[in-house]
């Protein structure tokens, strides 16, 4: 019985999150495609890779080096046509940048979609862990900050229980501490 030797679903097809940002956002149309074009091919490679066109384009760097030097080895060792060598090699150089160019340039559009999906990713997951009530926490510290600073406090707290009055003390210039009872 034949099998198929990728069986692994892509990224996109593997979270659902990532099809609902897609869905979402109007602009990621564009972002969408290209991201697919891409996922198609994960895991593929040598080593799996989560995108071989990496692995493609070094070797199209590598090959182009050695096909230089396979030129300069021919003229120096057989004396073929020494002049035209400068001219060869920047072609074959022309060529290299031109597809290492364009296969980067796109790879780039990738990876900015990755980067914005994590990110997207992250904060969810970072919106589901934190405990709501963490921002009075915050808003209390700022508070207290700005009082440091001698500013004037912005907020002011009701404790808990709103029967009993907030009670703070202060130093008098006598040296004596003076109760303060505010009534909310």
């Amino acid at each position: 019985m034949a099998v198929p030797k990728h069986t692994r679903a892509s990224g996109c097809e593997t979270n659902p999150f990532f099809l609902e940002l897609f869905r979402d956002h109007s602009d990621s149309d564009e972002r969408e495609r290209s991201w697919h074009t891409a996922m198609l091919h994960a895991g593929e490679g040598t080593l799996p890779l989560r995108f071989p066109v990496y692995e493609t384009l070094y070797q199209i760097n590598v090959h182009a080096q050695r096909l230089v030097d396979l030129l300069c080895e021919m003229t120096d060792r057989f004396g073929i046509d020494p002049e035209s060598l400068e001219y060869h090699q920047a072609l074959i150089q022309l060529v290299r940048a031109g597809a290492s160019q364009s296969i980067a340039a796109f790879m780039n559009d990738v990876e900015l979609t990755d980067e914005w999906l994590f990110e997207r990713l992250r904060v969810r997951e970072e919106n589901l862990l934190r405990d709501p009530d963490d921002v009075y926490i915050s808003v209390r510290e700022r508070e207290k900050q700005r009082i440091s600073e001698g500013l004037p406090p912005r907020i002011q707290f009701v404790d808990r229980d709103t029967n009993e009055p907030n009670v703070e003390t202060r130093d008098s210039s006598g040296g004596e501490d003076e109760e303060i009872i505010s009534k909310t």
